[in-house]
């Protein structure tokens, strides 16, 4: 057995460990450094669908697809292109057909009393082989195919690109909903405290009994676990951020809220939502599921067309140039030949009558799913319209809700401390403050969600990220 270590008694591989050691110390601060600069640089939400477009695989799946749909229609074009070949052949054969008897001839004249003719035994073809079709209107119809196929992917690129960044926004809106529900819960922690010491301070005096420190220690317990869900939920929101703009899912990012936090449903968006039609308008012409239901519908009406163009006639032309010689080949004998082709379907067993029969089958197929398509965009739009302006009326009352259990908390803690109120009053209002904080906030991020939602409905998401930059995104709806 060889000896695992060297001559100068190290271990062969310690020597790369200890490079990789000494790298690591070095580049370890850096790395740092670059996680603290990434911690404190805010990730704003054009950036985020910035990032979600560039790393969607999805999307650069799509993408390819598109590629080669366009391709395919090159590809289908060609067959009206003129093909050159070359054709080069050998073949040997032997026949007693092309066997002929000559001893009747003159002596020198025959040999044999059978003699070879030149349709027996090696032959050589070299010849240069052109083709051209005039007419097939089977090709004509393929090559349309393909430009609808080529139009269907650019939409359905169109609508990858417009899922990535709907799922951008609706991850980001998650995370500043969460960073916020734990800002909630960390000041109903430091109400809950400022509550014990309350409790404590007037306990020492002997103006309150033990029962109401007890209670304020299991209110500070309550928010303390509430505070500790509330950040699960933060990790948990920036893990699907991460997932979605294709950053490492342990990675943290600092989120910026950009005005979100503050956001007030604009009323001419309010207004916008009652003009219902013209938003099925706006879906139909632009969401992208609506345009590639549409663009196979046309391609089976194309199916149609090539399996009718099987029945008529089809039409070519052809044309070598070469050599064709027998025995030893010496390239003299030159052989041209020109040829045109035209071919009438006869019969072929009822399969051209079948095939009909079952792209027509397929066309009505298509039909009802772009029915279905249709309907159920028109549906989700409408749905979103009434949701939007529903949570657009709970946001308002929400905030009003919130001024008034703001109010009531600090009516409640100044009386509690003048001895005025019970612990219990404290408590409640505490926990109507939060509850009413937390409505604001659930309904102010469900309303965008919901309008994102409604943009991608209607196909005009916006799919750069400068488009998120200012808030204009959010003021109006797009016209038919």
């Amino acid at each position: 057995m060889k000896s695992a270590i060297t001559r100068s008694g190290a271990h062969p591989r310690s020597g790369l460990m200890f490079r990789r050691v000494i790298a690591a110390l070095l580049f370890a601060p850096l790395a740092a450094m670059c996680v603290q600069a990434q911690e404190a640089q805010p990730l704003s939400l054009s950036e985020a669908v910035s990032m979600a477009i560039e790393q969607n695989r999805q999307l650069r799946a799509a993408r390819f697809d598109e590629d080669a749909a366009n391709t395919s229609t090159w590809e289908a074009k060609s067959a009206y292109l003129p093909s050159i070949d070359w054709e080069s052949t050998y073949s040997k054969s032997e026949s007693d057909r092309y066997k002929f008897d000559t001893s009747s001839l003159p002596p020198g004249t025959g040999g044999d009393s059978f003699q070879k003719f030149g349709f027996t035994g090696a032959n050589y073809t070299n010849k240069f082989v052109l083709q051209q079709l005039i007419f097939d209107y089977s090709v004509i119809g393929r090559i349309k195919l393909t430009d609808l196929q080529a139009q269907a992917s650019e939409w359905q690129t169109t609508g990858q690109e417009q899922t990535a960044a709907a799922d951008a926004v609706m991850a980001y809106l998650d995370v500043l909903r969460a960073q916020e529900l734990l800002a909630v819960q960390k000041q109903r922690l430091q109400l809950a405290e400022e509550q014990l010491d309350t409790a404590k301070a007037a306990f020492d005096v002997g103006m309150r009994i033990r029962t109401d420190v007890l209670r304020a220690e299991l209110t500070r317990s309550s928010a303390m676990r509430d505070v500790t869900s509330a950040e699960i939920t933060v990790d948990r929101a920036l893990s699907v951020l991460n997932r979605v703009i294709g950053a490492p899912l342990r990675s943290r990012f600092t989120v910026a809220s950009g005005g979100l936090a503050d956001f007030d449903p604009p009323q001419t968006v309010i207004e916008r939502l009652d003009e219902i039609d013209a938003l099925y308008s706006t879906a139909e012409e632009k969401n992208p599921s609506i345009q590639v239901a549409s663009l196979l519908v046309a391609q089976s009406q194309e199916q149609i067309n090539i399996a009718r163009g099987e029945f008529l006639p089809q039409a070519s032309l052809g044309a070598s140039w070469g050599f064709n010689e027998s025995g030893d080949p010496r390239f003299k004998d030159q052989e041209w030949t020109l040829r045109g082709v035209i071919t009438i379907p006869l019969f072929e067993g009822g399969r051209r009558v079948a095939k009909m029969r079952r792209t027509r089958e397929q066309l009505s197929a298509e039909e009802q799913r772009y029915d279905d398509a249709v309907r159920t965009v028109q549906n989700m739009v409408e749905q979103t319209a009434l949701s939007l302006e529903e949570e657009q009326r709970n946001l308002e009352i929400a905030e009003e809700s919130a001024s008034v259990a703001k109010e009531n908390h600090e009516r409640f803690q100044n009386l509690y401390k003048e001895g005025m109120a019970d612990s219990l009053d404290v408590t409640q209002s505490i926990t109507e403050l939060v509850e009413a904080e937390n409505n604001v906030v659930t309904t102010r991020y469900g309303y965008l969600k919901l309008y994102a939602q409604l943009l991608e409905g209607l196909g005009a998401i916006p799919v750069t990220g400068d488009q998120y930059d200012e808030g204009a995104w959010l003021m109006t709806l797009p016209s038919d």
